[in-house]
């Protein structure tokens, strides 16, 4: 093996290296919210298909979920 190659090959475990820890620097940052704000009262979202979406509902208040098939079921209710 050359110097080269093998210069070559060290520089490419130190990307692997890096590119793992980006990953996991990534994966902490991702993992750090731990609080979710939410519009209060708002119009009931359309259907998105593959998708299920938690609003709080601007007529009643209550927080509720849209699922993907149109079925909506109230998480907590406001009163």
């Amino acid at each position: 093996m050359s110097q080269l190659e093998a210069l070559l090959e060290q520089m490419q475990r130190e990307i692997d290296k890096l590119q793992k820890r980006q990953e996991t620097l990534e994966a902490q940052e991702y993992n750090r919210i731990n609080t979710l704000y939410m519009l209060d009262g708002v119009s009931a979202p359309s259907t998105a298909s593959g998708w299920a979406i938690i609003y709080v509902d601007g007529s009643d208040g209550d927080l509720k979920v849209k699922f993907s098939d149109g079925h909506v079921t109230v998480i907590a209710a406001d009163t």
